[in-house]
């Protein structure tokens, strides 16, 4: 009788604690069919067609085809990664959603071709989130923080980090942030040291109305770009801005902290020093 009791606590506490529960699958991808497309279910190990709350992670290399017949999500804590020079092309104007999840970029390229939007955090409470290290976003529509449909109504989480990468989003208005004043909404572009470059038009939406020629120093400003995860000093101290804002060609790079480019002055002059004492 207590060996019975005894088993059936157990077993009530396990469920009680979630363990056992279902979590997302991990799907790696193999290309076993060597036609590098996404809907190919031998392409993936364990063959089938991922689900968008999986763990998907692409990194051998290949140059991986999509071409969605709808709106896809990384959804309920999913993730996908894209690594060791590999890419991931999408080839028709169904937007990506990158709705409760994260998406990773190391040494990895992310193409829509097509048009259509990348959005982080469609509706409110969402949390879409973009790593970028070494890496491309190449964009032929726009890339979205938050979506207009949640008119501040806020609680979402909108955050891409660069480091060492690119963001080229050709669209209308490149990057568009929506309802950057709603209650509790974060949105941030934090750039992690030189080298980033973001060629886009930029706009966003809130109380005050629409604008569509918001320039880079705003949104440091106002807390939204980043360097190195805050905003000691001033704009100029950490990035370059070419082109106008509000037209094609309106370029972000980051650049050398000042500590760091005078230390390399310092280190240079030292050297100069050590050879003219040496010539002598």
């Amino acid at each position: 009788m207590n060996r019975i009791k005894r088993a059936t606590l157990s077993i009530i506490t396990t469920t009680s604690l979630g363990i056992g529960a279902a979590q997302a699958a991990v799907v790696i991808w193999d290309n076993d069919s060597s036609n590098n497309s996404w809907q190919t279910a031998t392409n993936w190990d364990p063959d089938g067609v991922p689900a968008f709350n999986d763990d998907i992670t692409i990194g051998n290399g290949d140059a991986v085809t999509h071409t969605p017949a709808s709106d896809l999500q990384i959804n309920g804590g999913g993730s996908l990664t894209i690594s060791g020079g590999s890419s991931w092309t999408q080839t028709t104007t169904h937007w990506t959603q990158i709705v409760d999840g994260t998406m990773t970029l190391d040494n990895g390229t992310f193409t829509r071709s097509s048009g259509g939007n990348l959005v982080l955090a469609f509706n409110a409470n969402d949390n879409g989130v973009i790593n970028a290290t070494n890496s491309s976003i190449n964009l032929g529509g726009e890339l979205w923080f938050g979506h207009n449909l949640v008119s501040n109504t806020g609680n979402q989480v909108a955050q891409v980090t660069l480091n060492n990468s690119t963001i080229d989003a050709n669209g209308t208005v490149g990057i568009w942030f929506w309802d950057t004043d709603a209650t509790d909404t974060s949105m941030s572009i934090n750039v992690i040291g030189a080298g980033s470059t973001i060629e886009a038009r930029v706009g966003r939406r809130n109380t005050g109305g629409s604008d569509n020629t918001v320039t880079w120093e705003t949104l440091w400003n106002e807390g939204i770009l980043q360097y190195n995860g805050g905003n000691d000093g001033s704009f100029s101290d950490h990035f370059i801005t070419s082109g106008t804002a509000g037209t094609v060609g309106y370029t972000l790079t980051s650049i050398p902290e000042p500590s760091s480019a005078a230390l390399l002055g310092l280190a240079g002059l030292a050297l100069v020093m050590r050879y003219r004492r040496y010539g002598d």
